[in-house]
């Protein structure tokens, strides 16, 4: 695949979630970068610019919603995905998501939420 130069955050505490997710985005040509919690990602978004977040919501530190919530009061406009296996639709909309996706997903829908949604 070719590279379209776009930068996601994985944040996701479940190491073969982050392993699929890096190997699918890379495959599809975005540059990834993946974190198992939620100071971890606050971290790296201090330090660089992403064109998009992917955050599950049950991580140690931090959770998904916590997390959204500080890039949200940072006044930081990057766009989010929220993804979980529980019912966390509301509060991570609420928290400032811009979508969310139940666990588990089909890989190709989510490629193209992120093509025709948050990265265009």
């Amino acid at each position: 695949m070719k590279t379209n130069n776009k930068k996601i955050l994985v944040a996701d505490d479940d190491p073969l979630v982050r392993k699929l997710l890096n190997e699918l985005l890379t495959f599809y040509g975005y540059d990834v970068d993946c974190v198992s919690n939620g100071e971890e990602a606050i971290a790296l978004i201090g330090e660089r610019p992403y064109d998009l977040l992917i955050t599950d919501y049950m991580m140690p530190k931090i959770n998904g919603i916590e997390l959204i919530q500080k890039i949200r009061n940072l006044n930081l406009s990057v766009p989010i995905i929220g993804i979980s296996a529980s019912e966390e639709e509301k509060g991570f909309l609420s928290a400032g998501a811009n979508l969310f996706i139940a666990k588990p997903f089909s890989p190709y829908a989510l490629k193209n939420i992120i093509e025709e949604i948050c990265l265009t």
